[in-house]
């Protein structure tokens, strides 16, 4: 091998892999006070992002839809704690919705359980 090669193995090796960040463009964050209550069936506080996906009953009927979210730090900088938001507990979304009007949307804020806002 020539030691240009290896120079190049080398730094590959020691470069920190790129995690990537997508866009909220397919969310309408023009519309700030649209609510989803359901049921918590996921909730995954992380960065980038926070998964969260709740039980939904409407005149859609009943489904599990998922919402993106606030990354860990942002949530955790507005209230929120370990613990606060649990599997089977009912809460509200203020979500932007998806530009497309499928299911989903970005939350911007979640009222737990108890009535806590993060």
């Amino acid at each position: 091998m020539t030691k240009s090669l290896l120079a190049l193995l080398y730094a590959a090796a020691l470069t920190p892999p790129a995690l990537a960040h997508h866009s909220a463009a397919r969310f309408d964050l023009t519309i700030r006070d649209h609510t989803v209550t359901g049921i918590v069936k996921e909730f995954h506080p992380a960065n980038p992002h926070t998964k969260i996906v709740l039980e939904i009953a409407d005149d859609k009927g009943k489904r599990d839809v998922e919402f993106e979210g606030h990354s860990l730090n942002n949530y955790y900088r507005a209230g929120w704690r370990e613990g606060m938001v649990k599997l089977g507990d009912k809460i509200t979304l203020y979500a932007a919705p998806t530009k497309d009007g499928t299911d989903g949307g970005y939350a911007l804020e979640v009222v737990a359980a108890d009535g806590t806002r993060f």
